[in-house]
């Protein structure tokens, strides 16, 4: 007897893409979504008083903009509870807030 043998073509090989590690935002942590990035609340309590960070940062903007036009491209705020003051330094240039 004679087997009678059919030729089944080759399916093409389905090009399969990589999987793509999921990646993460810079700052290492997973997007959120539908949420607001987390922002902490920072205070400093010193002789019975109690500053918010959050705040004195502000001020500090609101108190740089007073005078200049050019937008916050760097800040840096040092508290010193002892003098009841704050001295920030924005886009190189100091000044002092009161606590």
């Amino acid at each position: 007897m004679s087997e009678k043998k059919t030729a089944v073509p080759a399916a093409p090989a389905a090009e399969v893409p990589a999987s793509e590690p999921k990646t993460r935002k810079a700052s290492g942590t997973p997007a959120r979504r539908g949420r607001p990035p987390l922002t902490p609340e920072v205070y400093v309590e010193y002789g019975g008083n109690q500053y918010n960070i959050t705040d004195v940062v502000e001020r500090a903007k609101a108190d740089y903009r007073t005078t200049h036009k050019v937008g916050v491209q760097s800040c840096k705020v040092y508290v010193k509870p002892e003098e009841g003051a704050a001295y920030y330094v924005i886009n190189k240039v100091s000044g002092k807030l009161e606590l």
